[in-house]
């Protein structure tokens, strides 16, 4: 039987190690991977407390910067029928928790009982500046705010702003999932399967699309959401790239995905479920 010394002499070194280990397994589950919005659909949500607030009934994107702006958030009701809907901004959301299917949001249950209500039928007032400011300095924390106090007018850096950023151009996911994508000359390219997105800062999505038959076997590739645009009939999803382009893609990776879309804003990777 080893002595007590020895046990000691065994136990420090795993003991070191574990702590050194713990800082790393903290921080990477802060990191902000992508999410697949399909898997993000009907998912909890908790507050800071740990209690559920709702499940996740849709999200809506601004195609025009590619940004996942808001989580649309239903509680109560009757399996899910007439749901009061509120907004959440994308900021206040995470993913990184400790239960399985289960997202977070930073705001307390009072908090969240009086956040402003949203109906479907509301999408495009989104849209303007004036309800944008409202939904997000709702859950900004109290001292940002009131730091804010007497110091934003609609004639000052708040107005200024609202001249100077454009129209965001505002789709929910559900809209967006399974439309078609076309190329240049309104070829059928293949369609929109999921979206790749994330919570806490601001980040490009990116949209799957399966080429179906298009090279004789199934295709996916990633493609930043901000590059694909309306088609002329407005019911496709148009990019700017050929068949060769799609064939000569590079790898969608951890990289790409980092990057937060600085490496060309219409560049195509090709996806692949490893990447998951």
């Amino acid at each position: 039987m080893p002595t007590r010394s020895a046990i000691v002499k065994i136990f420090l070194p795993l003991a070191a190690s574990l702590l050194w280990a713990a800082p790393i397994v903290a921080q990477t589950t802060h990191v902000s991977l992508p999410l697949k919005a399909q898997q993000l659909m009907g998912m909890k949500v908790e507050d800071i407390d740990g209690q559920k607030i709702g499940t996740i009934r849709n999200l809506v994107l601004d195609t025009r910067t590619g940004q996942l702006k808001y989580a649309v958030i239903g509680s109560g009701g009757f399996l899910g029928v007439r749901a009061t809907l509120r907004l959440a901004p994308a900021e206040v959301m995470s993913a990184a928790t400790a239960k399985r299917q289960t997202l977070a949001i930073n705001a307390t249950a009072a908090q969240w009982s009086h956040a402003p209500v949203f109906k479907w039928s509301h999408l495009a007032s989104l849209a303007e500046p004036t309800r944008a400011r409202e939904i997000s300095r709702y859950f900004e924390p109290t001292a940002a705010r009131a730091s804010r106090a007497g110091t934003l007018s609609t004639t000052g850096r708040w107005a200024a702003e609202e001249t100077n950023a454009l129209e965001p151009v505002l789709k929910f996911v559900s809209d967006l999932i399974g439309m078609n994508v076309v190329n240049q000359n309104q070829e059928k390219i293949g369609e929109v399967l999921d979206l790749l997105v994330s919570f806490g800062k601001p980040r490009p999505a990116f949209a799957l699309v399966s080429t179906g038959r298009l090279f004789h076997r199934g295709h996916q590739f990633a493609v930043p959401l901000k590059a694909l645009s309306a088609s002329d009939n407005g019911r496709a999803l148009k990019i700017e790239v050929d068949t060769a382009a799609l064939q000569q893609a590079s790898p969608f990776n951890s990289q790409v995905w980092d990057a937060r879309g600085t490496n060309g804003s219409g560049q195509v990777y090709r996806y692949s479920k490893g990447d998951e």
